[in-house]
């Protein structure tokens, strides 16, 4: 009788193995979930100057933001906003001065306003709209951390307003009279923990103790 039980206890812990096992990764696995960088863009053909230097006909300024979709916050109700790392570039790379391209040294965001609706970036330290597309309806439900676009909208910023960068003053007169906005997810793949490994080691080394146990207690 006591063989027959221990057999029976035997088979249990060998059936339990596998499923004990899944439920372990999958949890490691979501407690080792990372954020996903998301990148936005915003660009449309502008008038102004960079540095002193006025831009040329058919110039299209791109303005570049990499964030993380975690960092999105909701200061009011159909607003949303992500401190970005800011960045910007020319279409023509050697027209503005021979700069194509820099850094804001301003605080920087990207944003999104769904009364209007718009997606674009601000600068946060003086408070101004640097370039957005607006009044399409595809922002009315965005809220900056999936992918989108691109997606265009009628161009708006504010306009006589400098913006500090590497590269020296960035000026935008005017914009438009289209601009286009796009929202990039990158996918992060999480390596299983380090421990992983080991942890799956011992758990099989223990079903193939039970299921020795369990043949000779047969063979009994």
């Amino acid at each position: 009788m006591r063989i027959r039980d221990f057999s029976f206890l035997t088979l249990s812990q060998v059936k339990f193995t596998p499923c004990a096992l899944a439920a372990i990764i999958s949890v490691l696995c979501v407690a080792n979930a990372k954020a996903s960088p998301i990148t936005y863009t915003v660009s449309a053909p502008v008038t102004g100057s960079l540095g002193g230097t006025s831009f040329p006909a058919n110039e299209v300024l791109t303005l570049i933001g990499t964030a993380d979709t975690t960092s999105v916050t909701n200061p009011r109700a159909g607003f949303f906003t992500n401190d970005v790392t800011g960045s910007f570039s020319f279409t023509l790379s050697v027209s503005v001065g021979g700069v194509g391209n820099g850094t804001f040294t301003d605080l920087v965001s990207a944003f999104v306003d769904q009364g209007i609706p718009q997606a674009g970036f601000e600068d946060d330290t003086q408070m101004t709209v640097m370039l957005t597309a607006r009044f399409n309806p595809a922002f009315a439900s965005y809220a900056l951390s999936t992918s989108i676009g691109p997606i265009i909208g009628a161009a708006n910023n504010d306009l006589g307003v400098s913006y500090p960068t590497s590269a020296g003053l960035l000026n935008i007169d005017s914009a438009g009279p289209n601009a286009t906005f796009t929202g990039v997810v990158t996918p992060v793949v999480t390596p299983l923990p380090g421990a992983l490994p080991l942890f799956a080691t011992g758990i099989g080394g223990l079903g193939l103790l039970g299921w020795r146990r369990k043949r000779k207690a047969q063979s009994v």
